[in-house]
């Protein structure tokens, strides 16, 4: 099957949505082709973000709206002091509305570079590692149950003492949620 190299790249696309990751000694042989033909195949589908490159594959790339475009979870518009962005390895960008989905986006990333978020008091940017988190306060600003992040623990205290809700690490956040969306 040595067809032209559109065609090849749609078969491509179309094994993808069956195996998530594929590799390039198979597809060679799939399509009957060298495997330097699977790599320029490859570099121009990664190229249009369709797919991501790996040490000997490809996998399918999810589909993450532009920068401006909405959540790439939930399409919500994404607010200045909750905006949560992902940076990936290949260059590529996607964010969220609020930490809310930024943990839920991060639980099927992969090759993630460094994951951002704002703090909600003052608007700065932090290591979604090193931040501290209001989970279920009574301030609601994007998703439930809201998530707000600060950049310091006792910020983030302050903030419970007055509004609820629990105070949590990166670790917990992530736990709490991901529970909540396998019991949803």
């Amino acid at each position: 099957m040595t067809d032209t190299p559109n065609k090849r790249q749609d078969q491509i696309l179309s094994w993808l949505q069956t195996a998530h990751t594929l590799s390039i000694d198979d597809l060679a042989a799939r399509l009957g082709v060298s495997t330097m033909t699977v790599h320029r195949d490859l570099d121009t589908l990664a190229q249009t973000g369709a797919v991501q490159k790996v040490h000997g594959g490809v996998t399918r790339r999810e589909a993450a709206p532009a920068t401006g475009s909405g959540c790439a979870v939930c399409r919500m518009t994404i607010g200045e002091r909750t905006a949560f962005t992902v940076q990936f390895a290949d260059g590529v960008q996607a964010q969220a509305c609020c930490p809310h989905c930024g943990v839920l986006l991060l639980n099927t990333a992969t090759q993630v570079v460094s994951a951002l978020t704002r703090d909600f008091l003052y608007g700065r940017m932090v290591n979604v590692v090193a931040a501290s988190y209001l989970l279920d306060s009574s301030v609601t600003v994007c998703c439930l149950p809201s998530v707000l992040c600060f950049i310091s623990l006792d910020d983030a205290q302050r903030f419970q003492h007055g509004f609820g809700g629990q105070v949590l690490s990166w670790g917990a956040v992530q736990t709490a949620l991901t529970q909540q969306h396998r019991h949803t």
